[in-house]
């Protein structure tokens, strides 16, 4: 009997590393392409003006429209080569060729898939606070928590949230959506981050007072996080974010500029028709 259960116990230990070794393999895989991507991003962020005069109006490199991109190409690339130098230590260039054809993508496409939808998706369409909160609330979720369950419910979240998107501004129906408050659309992103948060505290209620800690945390730091990025990069870099909505216009533009902006003196200049031009093609 207790070598049936020391031969059991093996076997699940064997397959355990079996999954280790294909999950390095699809990290090293996936590292690579999360740093093309990213620099992708990084070169098209350097073809904006980070300085000079365009149209009449000068400007420095810290109003630039393309220090949020470079920002984000970055940090992606940075996430990208963490993983790739980690997954290399593993032996996990081998191990993908390997395992190749055993490997479930599963993963890969999720991760990818994410960063995606956040990028073309999310910030696109709408409020960049709403959009960073609800994108790090799934992604930290997918990998800190992970639990399978609480995987499955993030996923359906996620994945209706951005089939809901396709659909309102894919067709059209955002402009009449938005047409009695312009903001209106962002709505879906609120009910979406009330929904994960929700079903997360209600899922670790059901486990134990570490996963409820771990639950705290990841919605804080999803919550803080675009809080402090939003105001340093719109404020004090003075760089438009990609979508302000419902947050960043309504409340933090309100209160920065009602309460917090020191009083400046305005300069009026009149701008020909090709000064205007050249600014709307530059930003």
């Amino acid at each position: 009997m207790s070598s049936q259960n020391e031969l059991s116990e093996h076997e699940e230990q064997d397959k355990e590393t079996l999954e280790q070794q294909q999950m390095h393999g699809w990290d090293f895989a996936f590292s690579l392409v999360v740093m093309v991507f990213a620099l992708i991003v990084v070169a098209n962020s350097l073809t904006m003006p980070f300085s000079g005069t365009v149209g009449g109006v000068t400007t420095e490199w810290y109003e630039s429209p393309g220090l949020l991109p470079l920002f984000i190409g970055c940090s992606l690339f940075a996430a990208g080569l963490s993983v790739f130098l980690k997954s290399k230590a593993e032996q996990g260039k081998a191990l993908l060729a390997k395992h190749y054809k055993n490997i479930n993508p599963t993963g890969f496409l999720i991760s990818g898939g994410g960063i995606i939808t956040y990028i073309y998706v999310l910030i696109t369409w709408y409020d960049f606070f709403l959009a960073s909160a609800v994108f790090l609330i799934f992604y930290i979720g997918l990998y800190y928590l992970d639990t399978e369950n609480i995987t499955k419910q993030l996923l359906k979240i996620y994945s209706t949230t951005i089939v809901i998107s396709l659909m309102l501004f894919g067709s059209g129906a955002s402009e009449y959506v938005n047409t009695a408050y312009p903001y209106t659309t962002d709505v879906v992103l609120v009910i979406s981050a009330i929904v994960m948060s929700g079903y997360l505290f209600h899922a670790a209620k059901q486990q134990t007072a570490d996963m409820t800690a771990k639950v705290r945390r990841l919605l804080i730091i999803s919550i803080v996080f675009p809080a402090v990025l939003c105001p340093i990069f719109r404020y004090f870099l003075l760089v438009p974010l990609p979508n302000e909505g419902l947050i960043v216009e309504q409340v933090f533009n309100q209160t920065y500029y009602t309460y917090l902006a020191p009083p400046k003196q305005t300069e009026a200049m009149q701008l020909s028709d090709e000064d205007m031009q050249a600014l709307e093609d530059a930003f």
